[in-house]
C-alpha cells in the first residue's frame, strides 16, 4: 500500500466518525447569517403547529387582549377627533362641527385632521396600524357626531381646551341628545 492510499483511508476514517446530528466540527466557523438563519429554522420547525395568534391549535384563544386592543383604538380615534378639532379651531379660529355652509368641507377636513392625528398616537404606543384601523375610524366618526353632547355637559373643560365663544357657539347652535353629521342633527 502506497502512502498516498494510506492517507486516504485515514481521511475517510475520520469522515466516518464526524458527528452524524448535521453539525459539523469540521470548516471554517459560522458567519453571523448562517447563524441566524439556523435558529430562524429552528423556531420555524418549533412553531410549525401553532394557530394564527400563536398558540397551539387547539389550545382556546384568549379574546380579552384582542377587546381590549380594539377597545384603546376606537378610544384613541375619539380622542384624535377632539384633538383635530382643538387644533383647527387653535390654527384658524374657525368653529368646526356645527352647522355652517360647508359642512361636508369641514367633515373632510376635521377627519383627514383626525385621521393624522390618529396616525401619531398609534404609532406613539405602537398599536398595530391595519388590524385596528376600523376601530380608530368608527371612533373617529361617532366623536364627529356626538361630539356637542359633550360639550353640552362639560362646558368649562371645553372652554379652557378652545375657548368661552366656541362654547357658547357650540351650545345655541346644537341641541344634547343629538347625532350632528354634515350640519345635519338627527335625535337619538
Amino acid at each position: 500500500m502506497t502512502y498516498q492510499h494510506q492517507e486516504f483511508l485515514n481521511r475517510l476514517g475520520r469522515v466516518a466518525r464526524a458527528p452524524q446530528n448535521g453539525v459539523s466540527m469540521i470548516g471554517p466557523a459560522q458567519s453571523q447569517n448562517v447563524g441566524r438563519n439556523h435558529r430562524l429554522t429552528q423556531m420555524l420547525q418549533r412553531h410549525k403547529n401553532l394557530g394564527v395568534h400563536g398558540r397551539p391549535m387547539g389550545e382556546p384563544r384568549l379574546m380579552a387582549t384582542q377587546v381590549i386592543s380594539y377597545v384603546i383604538a376606537f378610544g384613541m380615534g375619539g380622542m384624535a377627533a377632539v384633538i383635530a378639532r382643538a387644533l383647527r379651531y387653535q390654527i384658524s379660529g374657525q368653529i368646526s362641527g356645527t352647522v355652517t355652509p360647508n359642512a361636508d368641507f369641514d367633515l373632510a377636513l376635521d377627519v383627514i385632521f383626525a385621521i393624522v392625528i390618529a396616525f401619531v398616537l398609534r404609532e406613539a404606543v405602537s398599536l398595530s396600524a391595519v388590524k385596528r384601523m376600523g376601530a380608530q375610524c368608527a371612533g373617529i366618526l361617532l366623536a364627529m357626531a356626538t361630539m356637542h353632547n359633550v360639550v353640552h355637559h362639560m362646558p368649562d373643560m371645553f372652554a379652557r381646551l378652545f375657548s368661552t365663544q366656541w362654547v357658547e357657539h357650540v351650545m345655541q347652535t346644537t341641541e344634547p341628545g343629538t347625532l350632528n353629521f354634515r350640519g345635519q342633527s338627527y335625535k337619538i
